[in-house]
């Protein structure tokens, strides 16, 4: 999975969960203050994005996640993490 495709998988969990048009994310949106999510809106955005990319992000590193940007990052990492030791 590159670059584009996880992006469009956040973007479309983040529509999904808050009812946000995909065109108005931006990688430096923050969830909180530009979308206006809670937390419990974040998890499940969270959750759908680890199921739909088959990895389990560690809860430590999800706490300094504040925007789509850095999750885009985050989930990068854990992807290209599992496809070198597979």
């Amino acid at each position: 999975m590159d670059v584009t495709e996880i992006r469009t998988q956040i973007k479309q969990g983040i529509a999904d969960v808050a009812s946000i048009d995909t065109s108005e994310i931006e990688d430096s949106s923050a969830y909180v203050e530009d979308l206006g999510l809670d937390s419990l809106s974040i998890l499940e955005i969270i959750v759908k994005l680890e199921q739909k990319c088959k990895i389990k992000l560690p809860p430590e590193q999800l706490a300094s996640v504040r925007t789509v940007g850095d999750t885009i990052q985050l989930v990068q990492q854990y992807i290209e993490a599992k496809t070198v030791s597979a």
